[in-house]
């Protein structure tokens, strides 16, 4: 039963992400699934029922793989570029949730999935801001509202990893941490974390 679930969820994802939620069909979800149309609605009701768990659930292992990865012992200044890079690297990887998370239009979408998958998000920006905070307290960075600093966060990562998809080749993988983790140093972090940041960046090749 299991299996199938999320053979199901695998399908939903390409589907609403290439076809957003109004375009995906749920003949095509079955079919590329393997399924029959009667074990998909047996297994999720509606398609608003189906898209909310590909959202949810999904966003729960993207959380849980990230809150594993974060786990260690790292001065703050590595734990910050550690938080950018485990973060473009899980939106590398679920690119196709991404899309969904982050760039599905709500219209025509029941209100009770929408609260579902705002509430999902909403839980994605507090992991990131308890990160932050965590350097705040330690005064690692300067004071500001770092649930606000988070959705500034994900945001660029958004931005940027959406770049990298559509147009391959145009920056290596590794510019994305390097970039964010500079541009953020310089805005977050106190004057001697900054300097302790900077002078690990090496400076460009001539």
């Amino acid at each position: 039963m299991k299996e199938t679930r999320n053979k199901i969820l695998g399908a939903a994802v390409k589907a609403f992400s290439r076809n957003g939620f109004h375009q995906a069909k749920m003949d095509d979800i079955a079919e590329t699934a393997g399924v029959s149309k009667g074990t998909l609605y047996y297994n999720f009701e509606s398609k608003s029922l189906l898209f909310s768990a590909t959202v949810t659930e999904g966003m729960e292992e993207v959380m849980e793989e990230i809150r594993e990865n974060l786990k260690s012992d790292l001065p703050f200044t590595d734990h910050l570029k550690k938080l950018i890079d485990v973060n473009v690297d899980m939106y590398l990887r679920y690119s196709d949730l991404a899309q969904i998370v982050f760039n599905e239009v709500s219209s025509g979408i029941d209100e009770s999935v929408l609260r579902n998958i705002e509430e999902v998000r909403g839980r994605f920006i507090d992991l990131v801001a308890e990160e932050l905070q965590a350097g705040l307290d330690d005064n690692r960075i300067r004071p500001c509202n770092t649930r606000l600093a988070a959705v500034a966060i994900v945001g660029m990562v958004d931005n940027l990893c959406n770049f990298f998809v559509r147009y391959p080749g145009s920056v290596e993988r590794s510019e994305i941490t390097e970039f964010l983790f500079s541009f953020l140093a310089g805005g977050l972090l106190t004057h001697s974390e900054a300097e302790r940041a900077f002078t690990r960046i090496p400076g460009p090749s001539v």
